[in-house]
């Protein structure tokens, strides 16, 4: 049996070609399945009471191929006592009860961060929200839309909340997002995602 699998071999080229042919097996080939884990890239967080921050914060990771998290503030901010408790909260500092969220931010290099300004603060949405993951934030980026505050002051008080420096901010206002403003806020949106990328 041995001899009858051989015979060609050893005719053709000597006893030693052949065994030291058999004695080398082929490399085995990786599947194609077989690969090593990628981290996700970016989040987008928000927290949006008009839609507004919404608006820029869907724009915003369309062009980063991001994933977003809305942040659900289980308090009742809506109609005018809504508005008013919002604004005492914010100035307040105060932090809220958050809706169960759909990712965990340490699962990503970079996190971005919007927020609404309100009385010259973030949202107590997004204050809890940095409070309860500033152990396990990567790099991050911030964000603000407002009637027309300097990011730079919220954005300060999120770098300290963190304890992390902004890779870049943002600040929007309610103007950029009228329609005879559109120039001026995809290039203020895309000038934003650039230096996020």
């Amino acid at each position: 049996m041995i001899f009858k699998f051989f015979a060609p071999c050893l005719l053709l080229f000597g006893a030693s070609a052949c065994f030291a042919a058999e004695a080398v097996p082929a490399p085995a080939a990786v599947p194609d399945t077989v690969k090593m884990p990628v981290k996700p890239r970016t989040l987008v967080v928000f927290y949006s009471r008009t839609g507004h921050t919404r608006k820029v914060t869907e724009d915003l990771a369309l062009l980063l191929g991001a994933d977003v998290e809305e942040l659900i503030d289980k308090k009742a901010r809506a109609g005018m006592s809504g508005y008013l408790g919002a604004g005492k909260d914010a100035l307040g500092e105060k932090l809220t009860e958050l809706g169960p969220l759909k990712f965990n931010p340490a699962d990503y290099e970079l996190v971005v961060i919007g927020t609404p300004v309100w009385s010259w603060n973030m949202t107590p949405a997004v204050r809890t929200y940095l409070s309860a993951h500033k152990a396990v934030f990567g790099t991050v980026a911030f964000f603000t839309l407002s009637g027309k505050t300097a990011p730079d002051k919220i954005v300060k008080k999120m770098e300290v909340l963190t304890g992390k420096t902004a890779r870049a901010f943002a600040g929007f206002v309610d103007a950029d997002l009228k329609d005879q403003n559109r120039a001026v806020y995809e290039g203020k949106i895309r000038a934003f995602a650039d230096k996020l990328k």
